[in-house]
Protein backbone atom coordinates (compact mmCIF):
# COMPACT_ATOMS: atom_id res chain seq x y z
CA UNK A 1 0.00 0.00 0.00
CA UNK A 2 1.72 3.38 -0.83
CA UNK A 3 2.24 6.38 1.46
CA UNK A 4 -0.44 8.47 0.49
CA UNK A 5 -3.75 6.13 0.56
CA UNK A 6 -6.76 7.75 1.55
CA UNK A 7 -9.07 6.57 4.80
CA UNK A 8 -10.92 3.04 3.20
CA UNK A 9 -14.64 2.92 1.95
CA UNK A 10 -16.23 0.37 3.97
CA UNK A 11 -18.46 -1.74 1.51
CA UNK A 12 -18.66 -4.34 4.01
CA UNK A 13 -21.23 -7.28 3.36
CA UNK A 14 -23.67 -7.83 6.47
CA UNK A 15 -24.11 -11.57 7.36
CA UNK A 16 -26.62 -13.21 5.60
CA UNK A 17 -30.33 -15.00 7.15
CA UNK A 18 -28.47 -18.71 7.09
CA UNK A 19 -25.35 -16.97 9.11
CA UNK A 20 -27.63 -15.63 11.46
CA UNK A 21 -29.31 -18.88 11.95
CA UNK A 22 -26.71 -21.06 12.58
CA UNK A 23 -25.62 -18.05 15.19
CA UNK A 24 -28.75 -18.16 16.94
CA UNK A 25 -28.68 -22.37 16.78
CA UNK A 26 -25.29 -22.54 18.22
CA UNK A 27 -26.24 -19.99 20.96
CA UNK A 28 -29.06 -22.13 21.76
CA UNK A 29 -27.22 -25.37 22.14
CA UNK A 30 -24.42 -24.02 24.17
CA UNK A 31 -26.97 -22.84 26.52
CA UNK A 32 -28.58 -26.16 26.38
CA UNK A 33 -24.94 -28.02 26.80
CA UNK A 34 -23.54 -25.56 29.91
CA UNK A 35 -26.72 -25.80 31.73
CA UNK A 36 -27.03 -29.72 31.45
CA UNK A 37 -23.30 -29.36 32.70
CA UNK A 38 -24.36 -27.15 35.57
CA UNK A 39 -26.88 -29.50 36.76
CA UNK A 40 -25.13 -33.11 36.25
CA UNK A 41 -21.22 -32.56 36.66
CA UNK A 42 -21.02 -28.93 39.08
CA UNK A 43 -20.82 -25.94 39.03
CA UNK A 44 -17.17 -25.84 38.49
CA UNK A 45 -17.53 -28.16 35.04
CA UNK A 46 -20.46 -25.81 33.65
CA UNK A 47 -18.68 -23.35 34.45
CA UNK A 48 -15.44 -24.60 32.17
CA UNK A 49 -18.21 -25.51 29.44
CA UNK A 50 -19.89 -21.84 29.91
CA UNK A 51 -16.46 -20.33 29.40
CA UNK A 52 -15.64 -22.87 26.45
CA UNK A 53 -19.26 -22.65 24.76
CA UNK A 54 -18.77 -18.63 24.90
CA UNK A 55 -15.07 -18.10 23.54
CA UNK A 56 -15.90 -20.96 20.68
CA UNK A 57 -18.97 -18.72 20.17
CA UNK A 58 -17.10 -15.43 20.29
CA UNK A 59 -14.56 -16.67 17.58
CA UNK A 60 -16.59 -17.57 15.36
CA UNK A 61 -18.24 -14.37 15.86
CA UNK A 62 -14.60 -13.10 14.90
CA UNK A 63 -14.26 -15.14 11.65
CA UNK A 64 -17.65 -14.09 10.32
CA UNK A 65 -17.17 -10.32 10.74
CA UNK A 66 -13.64 -10.71 8.71
CA UNK A 67 -15.18 -12.51 6.21
CA UNK A 68 -17.51 -10.10 5.29
CA UNK A 69 -15.32 -7.50 5.63
CA UNK A 70 -14.43 -5.60 2.15
CA UNK A 71 -12.91 -2.52 2.33
CA UNK A 72 -11.27 -0.67 -0.32
CA UNK A 73 -9.03 2.43 -0.32
CA UNK A 74 -8.54 4.78 -3.77
CA UNK A 75 -5.18 6.15 -3.31
CA UNK A 76 -3.05 8.62 -5.43
CA UNK A 77 -1.31 5.54 -6.89
CA UNK A 78 -3.27 2.54 -6.31
CA UNK A 79 -6.44 1.21 -5.87
CA UNK A 80 -6.59 -1.63 -3.10
CA UNK A 81 -9.26 -3.85 -2.02
CA UNK A 82 -9.18 -6.43 0.83
CA UNK A 83 -12.09 -8.63 1.54
CA UNK A 84 -12.41 -11.53 3.96
CA UNK A 85 -9.52 -13.09 6.17
CA UNK A 86 -6.65 -12.82 3.57
CA UNK A 87 -7.83 -11.56 0.09
CA UNK A 88 -5.77 -8.82 -0.93
CA UNK A 89 -5.67 -6.97 -4.53
CA UNK A 90 -3.93 -4.25 -5.98
CA UNK A 91 -3.85 -2.07 -9.04
CA UNK A 92 -2.01 0.96 -9.99
CA UNK A 93 -3.70 3.54 -11.81
CA UNK A 94 -1.89 3.69 -14.60
CA UNK A 95 -3.08 -0.04 -15.33
CA UNK A 96 -6.51 0.80 -15.23
CA UNK A 97 -8.00 1.48 -18.72
CA UNK A 98 -11.98 1.56 -18.13
CA UNK A 99 -14.00 1.52 -15.31
CA UNK A 100 -17.49 -0.16 -15.87
CA UNK A 101 -20.33 0.23 -13.87
CA UNK A 102 -23.25 -1.28 -13.87
CA UNK A 103 -26.06 -2.13 -11.23
CA UNK A 104 -24.88 -4.94 -9.76
CA UNK A 105 -21.26 -4.87 -10.58
CA UNK A 106 -18.36 -2.11 -10.60
CA UNK A 107 -15.02 -3.58 -12.86
CA UNK A 108 -11.87 -2.36 -13.01
CA UNK A 109 -10.30 -3.51 -16.57
CA UNK A 110 -6.58 -3.10 -16.82
CA UNK A 111 -4.57 -3.12 -19.98
CA UNK A 112 -3.09 -6.65 -19.01
CA UNK A 113 -6.09 -8.44 -18.82
CA UNK A 114 -6.45 -8.38 -15.18
CA UNK A 115 -9.93 -7.25 -13.57
CA UNK A 116 -10.84 -5.68 -10.21
CA UNK A 117 -14.64 -6.52 -9.75
CA UNK A 118 -16.67 -5.20 -6.56
CA UNK A 119 -20.41 -7.25 -6.75
CA UNK A 120 -23.11 -5.90 -4.97
CA UNK A 121 -22.30 -1.88 -5.17
CA UNK A 122 -26.34 -1.80 -5.86
CA UNK A 123 -26.91 -2.17 -1.83
CA UNK A 124 -26.90 1.32 0.32
CA UNK A 125 -23.91 1.30 2.12
CA UNK A 126 -22.95 3.90 3.97
CA UNK A 127 -19.69 4.90 2.22
CA UNK A 128 -21.28 4.01 -1.02
CA UNK A 129 -22.15 7.95 -2.18
CA UNK A 130 -17.98 8.76 -0.78
CA UNK A 131 -16.45 6.19 -2.55
CA UNK A 132 -18.56 6.67 -5.85
CA UNK A 133 -17.56 10.18 -5.65
CA UNK A 134 -13.58 9.68 -4.72
CA UNK A 135 -13.85 7.08 -7.76
CA UNK A 136 -15.28 9.69 -10.43
CA UNK A 137 -12.74 12.07 -9.43
CA UNK A 138 -9.96 10.27 -9.82
CA UNK A 139 -11.38 8.35 -12.92
CA UNK A 140 -11.76 12.06 -14.16
CA UNK A 141 -7.95 13.22 -13.06
CA UNK A 142 -6.50 10.42 -15.22
CA UNK A 143 -8.88 10.42 -18.03
CA UNK A 144 -10.23 7.02 -17.37
CA UNK A 145 -13.31 6.33 -19.64
CA UNK A 146 -16.16 4.86 -17.33
CA UNK A 147 -18.86 2.95 -18.94
CA UNK A 148 -22.30 2.84 -17.41
CA UNK A 149 -23.40 6.23 -14.73
CA UNK A 150 -21.92 7.40 -11.28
Amino acid sequence: MSDSMSDPFDLSEQPGNGQRLVFALFGIGQLVISSAAFQRSGFFYGLVVLLCGITAFCTAAFFVHRLNRRLIWLGEQDIVLEEGLRNRQTLAWEEVETVQLTKYITTFHCETGATLTLYGTSRQWPDLASFLTALHTQTTARQIPVEGEL
